[in-house]
């Protein structure tokens, strides 16, 4: 097995080094099946935009994704979707499929079964009501008045989690205005209405307690739309201004607004509500940079939900140091140089609850200075590690990094633990508002980026005895799940969550983790597939007994084996058998193929596939082993 052990490595290491451009990062594109081509095509009409040739495209990429049973799924392999599916029959019947084609009878009996659109979510409604599809008050009330609470107010918008923030300040400028704007003239759905009519209200059932959050948030939105109506909104025009300058002050420096497509839309939607032509500066160049998510596919386009060079560029850094690949290779010093150059210097949201932090951290995309986040600071700041600027800028690199590690560590939470943009983001009560239905309201602490961030407090040999490591490890222990499993927030899923969980404790516990690494290795070893890989469906984020389970992928074949080499285990049958699918499977270019969704966004929501997940984390796997075994040495 060695020679072709030491190849499979040399090839991954010359895929990965093709795919970096002339500027020092790598090369991916982020996949997401979420129904954004159709969300593109109701954009452009909202504006006022009629673009056939890509309208056509967007269309073209929607069918090649229908299953084939009808409707679409959000992820390969899973089940018809209901607000996916509403969107894209939407966008196909605006495109001149009748209702009669079998192929619009069979989505609309699907989209009826799942409960048509009185079981669509706030935000499928929200666009509806805006094209005039249904009535705003079918929509949650989502006030402008929000940014007005204080800070320190028990609810605000800093208790949102910071993708929500993003997506909901734009929106609550789109509710205070209540635009409807018809896609097209007599154009309607109201045949995915199970009930034969529009709805009156949000379709939110009352909770049998009398007095609970639940029934505080629905009297909450009752009230709100009451005094609408009545137009009782002394606080509406300053609302509506503070809203949009909270707004514009973050396009700044920013591929849009918190560069996620559904911020980056809603914002556009909400100048367009406050008066702004589609050839103001703001709108035109905010337009433009939702665009730049496409990618072109000859007679199809695709929508990403952003971008993510600097995840895929530290990982790669990262990857090809484990493997032996020379430290101080121009390659690696481009790479170096290339992130360091995306390190924030401005305050951000994250300073309203840690104020003793300064600016240090990286984000995801090429830019969103307001927005960096503790798991693209963790992993730029462990592909650093990886890389040797030589004499004249190794002191650069050293100041960034501890700038780096200053902020993530000063955005540790109060259990110990690490969640993605904020710190103390976890009331839970938040849960129950009306528009909480997208399953991310908050941002809590998670094991996988605890994990991560332990990993590279073990690398530096910070002391597991003292704080803050001492509470992370704590944190880890606490959150594991009887089975020896951890949950993955960000990755599919008990795999991912395991992978990390355990590396980070081995690399920073070691011993004293003993238990909970032999147990997280006894349940890799019992989800094994017969093939020697190992696979996860997202569907296990739904229905327990399908936890662990799922076609073999290289990079949840990787996660497994990292969870067996945080145990001790480089020599087992498990492990061998392992090893021999990654060899097996890679391709002549020296990637993998895997179309599966491995990437988590928001679970049971969203999931994303990373171009490059199926060639950086073979590559560590593959190089781990080969340096424990002797076969390699770096």
């Amino acid at each position: 097995m060695s020679e072709r052990l030491l190849n499979a490595i040399n090839r991954a290491q010359e895929h990965l080094l093709s795919r970096q451009t002339a500027d020092g990062y790598f090369q991916s594109t982020f996949h997401m099946d979420l129904g954004l081509e159709a969300d593109t095509i109701f954009l452009l009409r909202f504006l006022g935009i009629r673009d056939e040739a890509l309208e056509e495209k967007l269309v073209n990429f929607i069918l090649v994704r229908r299953l084939d049973e009808g409707g679409w799924s959000i992820y390969p392999g899973g089940p018809p979707e209901l607000n996916t599916t509403i969107k894209n029959y939407m966008a196909l019947k605006l495109k001149g499929f009748e209702e009669k084609n079998q192929l619009m009878v069979r989505d609309r009996q699907i989209i009826l079964s799942l409960g048509g659109i009185e079981k669509s979510n706030s935000y499928n409604r929200f666009y509806l009501a805006m094209f005039g599809l249904g009535n705003w008050d079918a929509v949650p009330s989502i006030p402008p008045e929000l940014v007005l609470l204080p800070n320190w107010s028990p609810v605000n918008i800093y208790d949102f989690s910071a993708w929500t923030r993003a997506i909901v300040v734009p929106l609550s400028i789109v509710w205070a205005f209540k635009p409807v704007r018809p896609l097209a003239r007599n154009f309607n759905i109201d045949e995915l209405y199970k009930s034969g009519r529009r709805m009156k209200d949000c379709g939110i059932k009352w909770d049998k307690r009398v007095i609970s959050w639940k029934n505080f948030f629905l009297f909450f939105d009752r009230m709100c739309k009451l005094l609408y109506k009545l137009r009782l909104r002394p606080l509406r025009g300053k609302a509506i201004k503070k809203a949009e300058g909270w707004m514009i002050n973050r396009f700044d420096k920013s591929d849009g607004l918190c560069a996620i497509y559904p911020a980056m839309i809603n914002s556009v939607m909400a100048l367009s509500s406050l008066g702004y032509q589609i050839d103001h500066t703001l709108l035109k160049s905010n337009l433009e940079e939702v665009k730049r998510l496409l990618i072109d596919r000859g007679d199809r386009e695709e929508m990403q939900p952003c971008i993510s060079p600097v995840w895929d560029t530290a990982l790669c850094a990262y990857a090809l140091g484990i493997s032996g690949f020379p430290k101080g290779d121009e390659a690696m010093r481009k790479a170096g140089r290339w992130l360091l150059s995306k390190q924030v210097n401005e305050i951000g949201d994250w300073k309203v609850k840690t104020e003793a932090a300064e600016p240090g951290g990286w984000y995801f995309q090429f830019r969103n200075e307001f927005y960096p986040d503790i798991d693209d600071t963790a992993q730029v700041l462990l592909g650093l590690t990886q890389i040797d600027m030589g004499k004249e800028e190794e002191p650069k690199k050293k100041a960034g990094f501890e700038r780096g590690l200053d902020w993530m560590l000063k955005m540790q939470s109060r259990d110990g633990g690490f969640s993605s943009y904020d710190r103390d983001n976890n009331k839970h009560f938040l849960n129950k508002v009306p528009f909480s239905d997208h399953n991310a309201m908050l941002d809590p602490t998670c094991a996988d980026i605890t994990g991560r961030v332990c990993e590279l407090l073990g690398r530096l040999g910070l002391d597991a005895k003292k704080p803050p490591l001492k509470s992370a490890i704590k944190f880890l222990k606490r959150e594991r799940i009887p089975d020896g499993t951890w949950y993955g927030r960000w990755g599919v899923n008990y795999i991912y969550g395991t992978f990390l969980a355990a590396r980070g404790l081995s690399f920073s516990a070691g011993e004293a983790s003993k238990r909970e690494l032999e147990a997280a290795a006894k349940w890799i070893y019992s989800v094994q597939n017969d093939d020697g890989g190992w696979g996860e469906s997202a569907a296990a984020y739904e229905d327990p007994f399908k936890k662990g389970k799922g076609l073999s992928t290289a990079s949840q074949t990787a996660w497994a084996l990292f969870v067996l080499f945080a145990n001790g285990d480089y020599d087992s049958a498990a492990v061998e058998r392992g090893i021999e699918y990654l060899i097996g499977t890679q391709q002549v270019d020296g990637n993998w193929k895997e179309l599966f969704f491995t990437g988590t966004g928001f679970p049971r929501v969203c999931y994303l596939r990373y171009e490059l997940y199926s060639a950086y984390f073979p590559l560590i796997a593959l190089s781990e082993y080969a340096v424990n075994r002797g076969k390699l040495k770096v």
